[in-house]
């Protein structure tokens, strides 16, 4: 199975105009509010190939319950607000084939649900409307309860992804790395590895380690409850998006957002490499 790469991040808020209005306020370009067909709403960070997603619980009338075979998106992150408040709550991969995608996942024993297709309206930066489409496929493990993981495979690309969404203020290029925490990282590499079809590598004396994916890469460090304290997105210039946030601290060449202006994530600016500002 081909090592896929990071496709989004939820990053659960209790107030999604809020939210986008603080992601501006960090330089970053958002998408207008879009509503699901099953109970949320959100607004995209979208980059280069991948995308940070915004999402708020929009409407609980429409919100499926839970079910030992169907995985629902909206009472996932209705649950995770309200267990650990606002940030990040699902890691999402690309897929090119999502059935064929579960399919590897139950012959490597790893947990799967039914899959899931959907539609909604998206907002074009001239005021129209669109349609986009997704497949959706879920799968989890207990070293890793309480987040969620899905890949999502794009039906309507030329839809979806547009030029004066992708640009932004600080120079932000692609979500490069994004950090999970557990208290059993060890118990959590063959899943991450069966997800993802990337190669963990050894841990460190401080029970690190990293999984290479087609071009970007998961960060597992030791915590308490599982979750996904950090992004790390690569920028043209590290310098000049540090100028536009206050509250940023430098680490070696990098910029730290905190997580208390980021609605729950730590946000690790880092210089990007020559390939990805092409």
């Amino acid at each position: 199975m081909p090592a896929r790469d990071i496709d989004h991040v939820v990053v659960m808020t209790r107030d999604l105009e809020s939210a986008r209005a603080g992601w501006e306020q960090l330089g970053f370009t958002t998408t207008p509010r879009a509503v699901h067909p099953f109970g949320t709403a959100n607004s995209l960070i979208q980059l280069q190939g991948n995308f940070v997603e915004l999402l708020e619980i929009d409407d609980e009338s429409r919100i499926a319950p839970p079910a030992a075979d169907a995985f629902s998106f909206a009472a996932h992150n209705r649950a995770f607000l309200a267990a650990h408040g606002e940030g990040g709550s699902m890691l999402v991969l690309t897929s090119a084939d999502r059935d064929a995608d579960i399919a590897g996942w139950t012959a490597r024993g790893l947990r799967t649900y039914a899959p899931f297709d959907f539609e909604r309206k998206a907002r074009l930066p001239d005021g129209s409307e669109t349609r986009v489409a997704f497949s959706l496929g879920f799968t989890g493990d207990r070293s890793l309860d309480g987040l969620g993981f899905f890949v999502c495979q794009q039906h309507t690309p030329e839809a979806f992804w547009k030029p004066d969404y992708q640009r932004h203020r600080n120079g932000a290029r692609r979500i490069a790395a994004v950090t999970l925490a557990s208290a059993e990282p060890e118990a959590a590499r063959p899943f991450l590895e069966g997800f993802s079809g990337g190669v963990a590598g050894p841990a460190g004396d401080d029970g690190c380690y990293a999984v290479a994916l087609a071009q970007d890469r998961l960060d597992v460090v030791p915590g308490g409850p599982p979750a996904i304290p950090a992004i790390e997105i690569a920028v043209d210039d590290v310098e000049a998006a540090a100028a536009l946030i206050p509250g940023a601290w430098r680490d070696g060449p990098a910029i730290v957002l905190p997580s208390e202006i980021a609605n729950g994530v730590s946000i690790r600016l880092v210089p990007a490499q020559p390939q990805a500002r092409r």
